[in-house]
């Protein structure tokens, strides 16, 4: 075959495919297929878009209603793919067609593409090909093309000619005028859009007869939208022309037979009353209002009841006060007793804004009765309305005579039968708090709170825990040392275990806004306590109470009350405790100290270390920090330098203030020291979380200090087995799979390997062990790939971490690769590990892929061609059993065939996009282009593509390698590495742009 009928096959791919996915049996692919248009059409280029994709869309309109829906959407967003907008009008014929078909919602979807691709015509084109698609589904014969051409008219109007304008208005009028009750009422819920592009004297003179035929109409659903638009239109008259031409007709529809009509009345009144002015508004608005109050239908009167305080404001401020006394007071005190429950809640929402307007005077006599009812009232809605709103008549009449008056029935109700009523009036609580005082709310409310925490529902229980955490934060931790805590300590006590560990909840919830000092000195020793419970369910709540609040903990008391709590925990004879505890145990150990940043109390404590401390107490402080010095000063010193590097201000202190002179005995090299050569394991521990910490932070670099070099001895000594003296054992490094610190170690070379390295630094490192221990690397990949390496039950997840860093050299990268290490770290993509260890296996891959010269190393030359692909295609993988077709399955690399129906995806969105990445680096390479397509991976794509709510970022990067693989390939770049391709400038700030509009599209929705 000649290579034009090669390359002519392959033109014809990306079309082929769409042609045979939508007609496949399966819808989901139907609609999928749909939903990536945009891919198509950008392998295809735009020509071919609007010679053959566009055509054969118009062609093939007769699909299931969701896949018209998809491409209805999808059209709408094509004028770039088929040319710009001089080309956009040949979109306009499969929208056509989509704006005619019967199912409303795609035909909802086709009209607004069509009004958004209009703007974008220019005024010839407008008129040669959008008017007259206008025009034709104005005359269809079917009522379906009739009804979407209504909302198109108004689009077009204002840029068209006079003598075409003529045409619009008459064909919108030939729409109002329809046989199809489904036509009028299209073209009556256009008529205000249409009302505001239409010239004022064809509004006078031809569209408010057509609003008054509409609003006189037989069917109510006509008249309700005619009623919808003239309140509109009404915006567009001055407020003397009003009465003459519009008012008579609204005037009607107050009173229209059709509780609908009357509804949407009530519903718009607000925005009828600002239009119309105030005259209008006291001569005939208000009358109708009252009408509204007393309607016969309850949906009427609670529509017009919730507009009750904007139409009262909305009021002539001269007559407001006469107005609402005379007429609307007397209609709304009758509905306070409406026999409806929606009309009386709605009124209840909004009857206390009348107190502002009508004063303290006329609240107290006429306002507060009703309120009192409305408390009263059967229905638990009404009287959580009236509560919600108590800030209102609280402004008015004073919090004395609100308590005097309302507050007993709202005790009454904190006492209800019914326990969502109890829960209403807790969440509204801390209003009451706001609005009482703490001395008015300790007298009359404070006990029912505490009583909540015993009451027989949970949800009750959960949310008075929730409610004294925001009655601590209003009255401020004084007020929760005398009052909250000593009642929240009492229920300890109690015989009931639901109550001990209602305790334990509300300790979680009040530990943050009590502060250090009240949680360590009146509630932890309350939570150690309860760890000797009887019931299992409190002992296990009294771990996750401990991982909760251990940060608002100092160091002391995490080491002599919270460790040892959670160590005999974990010895508990449940296995749920032994679970939480150590949990619990891990969080508190191992979480970096630097998160302490809990309340402003510490901050404070944190800001008076400093100030204290200076380069001289540094130095009086690491005197103590002798291996062979008193444990109990050596512990004291070391847990003060600990607690400094809770804080970025604590750790800037203690690089700068470290010395430069006689390294051996600075701060840093006894820290080391304590590191290898204490014999106590929890200092040994203590020291090197001190160099954890201190080195957690991205901003500042120990390296860059004389006393601890990249070259430093400690580095090597934390990989290398060594003996210091005869007959003694090995110092505790990462290769003893005895060292119980195994992880620790890990990540503090994860943490000085990370960004504040440079890469000379890192080459330095790597040829600094390469000299003094040539086997470090292997062995580092030797204890890292086996499992159980560490015998103490470290995972060493971190190495990995370090390993990631270390591919930041290209000399690793290229050790990797020559000596087969990478093949053994391929297995650790997989589901089955942790997300430690498959994201930074990921990002390694990915590193390797940035050498272009060694694409074809990676993929050809490991023990099986397949083994590096797979790894990067295995978690982004289904089940291919159930996914694809058997001929599909056998076209696949071996590994990927027949997953089965458990298989699952990864599930860490950012390893999906790394993995993916890797993919997309290795796509440069014209020969791995070429192997990708002979093994099919696109199938794989395909169907990870197909996924419901994937993420933005992976749905782009997914895309851009399937239109690479599916693209044509160009045989005339000279260059087999598309990343060296020099793509001019304004090209790539224009690509630039497209996919920051895209990104900011995906935001928006």
């Amino acid at each position: 075959m000649a290579s034009g009928d090669i390359q002519s096959d392959e033109s014809l791919y990306p079309i082929a495919v769409l042609i045979d996915e939508l007609r496949n049996e399966d819808v989901q692919l139907r609609l999928n297929s749909i939903k990536k248009l945009s891919t198509i059409a950008l392998a295809l280029g735009v020509e071919r878009t609007r010679s053959e994709l566009i055509p054969f869309l118009t062609d093939t309109i007769y699909d299931e209603d969701e896949v018209l829906l998809a491409l209805a959407e999808q059209l709408g967003t094509f004028t770039q793919l088929v040319g710009g907008e001089s080309y956009v009008h040949v979109l306009l014929p499969p929208l056509e067609s989509l704006a005619q078909v019967e199912e409303t919602i795609v035909r909802d979807k086709a009209v607004e593409s069509l009004r958004i691709l209009a703007p974008q015509h220019s005024t010839t084109d407008l008129e040669t090909y959008f008017v007259p698609t206008v025009k034709r589904l104005a005359q269809g014969d079917w009522f379906t093309s009739r009804t979407s051409a209504s909302g198109l008219i108004s689009v077009c109007y204002s840029r068209v000619s006079n003598h075409v304008k003529g045409e619009l208005r008459q064909l919108f009028k030939s729409l109002c005028q329809d046989d199809t009750p489904m036509v009028r009422r299209a073209a009556a819920s256009k008529l205000g859009e249409f009302a505001k592009v239409v010239e004022p004297e064809y509004l006078r003179q031809e569209l408010v007869s057509l609003f008054t035929n509409l609003a006189n109409d037989e069917q109510d659903s006509v008249r309700l939208l005619a009623i919808e638009a003239g309140i509109s239109m009404a915006n567009l008259f001055r407020h003397e022309d009003l009465e003459q031409q519009m008012m008579q007709t609204l005037r009607t529809a107050t009173e229209d037979k059709s509780w609908r009509v009357r509804y949407v009345v009530a519903d718009k009144l607000v925005e009828l009353q600002k239009a119309v002015g105030p005259e209008i508004t006291k001569n005939d608005l208000v009358t109708s209002y009252c009408a509204l109050l007393k309607d016969p239908e309850a949906e009427v009167r609670a529509a017009a009841a919730s507009k009750l305080k904007d139409f009262s404001t909305h009021l002539p401020a001269d007559t407001r006060e006469q107005m609402i006394m005379s007429q609307i007071l007397p209609c709304v005190k009758d509905m306070v007793g409406d026999m409806n429950q929606h009309v009386k809640s709605a009124l209840a929402s909004v009857i206390m804004g009348l107190s502002p307007l009508l004063g303290k005077d006329n609240t107290l006599e006429h306002l507060l009765p009703l309120f009192l009812s409305q408390l009263k009232d059967d229905y638990p809605e009404v009287r959580l309305n009236i509560i919600s709103n108590l800030d209102c008549i609280n402004e008015v009449i004073g919090v004395r005579q609100l308590s005097q008056s309302l507050l007993p029935a709202i005790v009454e109700l904190a006492s209800d039968a019914k326990w969502r009523v109890r829960l209403g009036i807790i969440e509204y609580m801390p209003l009451l708090a706001g609005q009482l005082g703490p001395e008015f709310f300790d007298e009359k409310l404070s006990s029912l709170c505490m009583s909540w925490l015993t009451d027989h529902v949970f949800a009750i229980r959960e949310a008075a825990t929730n409610n004294l955490k925001k009655l601590v934060e209003k009255f401020g931790r004084d007020w929760a040392q005398s009052t909250v805590i000593p009642k929240v300590i009492q229920l300890a006590r109690d015989q009931n275990y639901l109550y001990r560990m209602t305790c334990l909840f509300a300790v979680n919830a009040l530990a943050e806004s009590c502060g250090q000092d009240i949680t360590q000195r009146m509630m932890l020793p309350t939570v150690v306590t309860l760890a000797s419970d009887p019931v299992a369910n409190v002992r296990f709540n009294v771990a996750k109470t401990l991982q909760r609040i251990y940060p608002a903990l100092d160091q002391n008391a995490l080491a002599l009350h919270v460790k040892p709590c959670l160590e005999k925990l974990c010895q508990d004879s449940d296995h749920d405790v032994q679970h939480f505890a150590s949990e619990a145990l891990e969080k508190t150990l191992e979480a970096p100290f630097s998160s302490i940043n809990y309340e402003n109390e510490h901050k404070q404590d944190v800001t008076r270390v400093l100030m204290s401390l200076n380069s001289v107490a540094l130095d009086e402080l690491s005197e103590f920090l002798d291996p062979q010095g008193r444990l109990d000063i050596k512990s004291l010193a070391l847990q003060t330098l600990l607690s400094l590097t809770a804080s970025k201000e604590g750790r800037h202190l203690l690089l700068s203030s470290l010395p430069n002179t006689d390294p051996n005995k600075s701060l840093l090299s006894r820290i080391c020291r304590l590191v290898f050569e204490d014999v106590q394991e929890s200092i040994r521990f203590d020291a090197l979380l001190f160099l954890v910490n201190l080195t957690g932070d991205n901003e500042l670099s120990i390296l860059n200090n004389k006393q601890m070099s990249i070259t430093n001895d400690f580095w090597l000594q934390l990989l290398k087995v060594r003996i210091l003296k005869k007959n003694h054992k090995p110092t505790h490094c990462i290769d003893d799979r005895q060292y119980e610190h195994a992880d620790a170690g890990c990540k503090l070379l994860s943490n000085i390997t990370s960004r504040t390295i440079t890469i000379d630094q890192l080459n330095e490192l790597i040829n600094h062990f390469d000299k003094n221990y040539p086997l470090w690397f292997d062995n580092v990949i030797q204890a890292f790939s086996t499992i159980d390496y560490n015998l103490k039950k470290n995972n060493l997840d971190y190495l990995s971490a370090f390993l990631v860093n270390l591919t930041q050299s290209k000399i690793i990268r290229q050790r990797l690769r020559d000596n087969e290490h990478l093949k053994r770290l391929l297995c650790f993509t997989d589901q089955n590990h942790s997300i430690i260890r498959r994201g930074s296996i990921a990002c390694i891959l990915k590193n390797c892929c940035f050498d272009h010269e060694s694409h074809e190393q990676l993929i050809y030359h490991m023990s099986n061609n397949d083994d590096f692909i797979c790894s990067l295609l295995l978690p982004l993988t289904g089940s291919t059993a159930d996914e694809l077709t058997e001929e599909e399955n056998e076209q696949l690399p071996i590994d990927l065939q027949y997953l089965p129906s458990n298989k699952q995806r990864e599930t860490d969105r950012d390893i999906q996009q790394i993995l993916l990445e890797a993919i997309l680096l290795l796509c440069a390479t014209k020969s791995i282009r070429e192997y990708f397509r002979s093994k099919q991976i696109y199938l794989i794509l395909r169907q990870y593509h197909q996924q419901p709510n994937l993420d933005f970022a992976c749905d782009r990067t997914c895309e851009r390698i399937i239109q690479i693989l599916i693209g044509d390939e160009d045989y005339n770049v000279e260059t087999d590495n598309l990343l060296e391709l020099n793509i001019p400038e304004d090209l790539r700030e224009k690509f630039h742009d497209s996919d920051r509009k895209e990104e900011e599209n995906h935001l928006n929705q």
